[in-house]
């Protein structure tokens, strides 16, 4: 007889809050976070008979990838934008200051790396766990795509991807 697990709820794909200290326009339009993947690598022992699977040492983790509507005046779109050209090569000066695009976070001090943290909530939307990505960076922005032939007016949606110091943790919020 199979036993029930203790937690019989799903976890709901809307249930998630996001708080990226760099990026509040960012925090407020995001509708998509993509929780990285992770793998470990794995070793093959020769022997006479059959090669026998070992488990690796080293874990991989992918990044991570959010989608955001863009705001009419670009000022969520902008936050990265100027991220990724200060980390760069910046066309003149003023683009190398990094406080510029920064919330007056107080743990946002002037540094090219942010933390990023998710949410995750319950299914009466109480928070039940956080997901850190500490000194997370800018890696790719996308595109944005306008259309004049469109017959309605649904909202441009970015996806944005971050690469982030060794793994990422998950605590429950308690």
């Amino acid at each position: 007889m199979a036993l029930k697990p203790k937690e019989i709820n799903q976890l709901n794909v809307v249930s998630f809050q996001t708080n990226f200290t760099r990026m509040p326009n960012v925090n407020f339009f995001c509708q998509q976070v993509t929780i990285p993947s992770l793998s470990i690598g794995v070793a093959t022992q020769p022997t006479p008979f059959s090669d026998i699977s070992v488990e690796g040492d080293k874990v991989a983790f992918e990044q991570l990838n959010i989608s955001f509507y863009v705001n009419e005046d670009l000022s969520n779109y902008l936050e990265i934008y100027n991220w990724i050209i200060s980390l760069g090569f910046p066309d003149n000066p003023p683009q190398f200051n990094l406080r510029d695009d920064i919330s007056t976070a107080s743990d946002a001090d002037g540094t090219i790396k942010s933390d990023m943290n998710v949410i995750l909530q319950t299914n009466k939307s109480n928070p039940n766990f956080n997901i850190t990505f500490k000194d997370a960076f800018p890696v790719s922005l996308g595109s944005i795509g306008l259309d004049s032939s469109a017959t309605s007016l649904e909202p441009i949606a970015v996806e944005a991807t971050f690469a982030y110091t060794g793994s990422f943790s998950i605590d429950k919020i308690t």
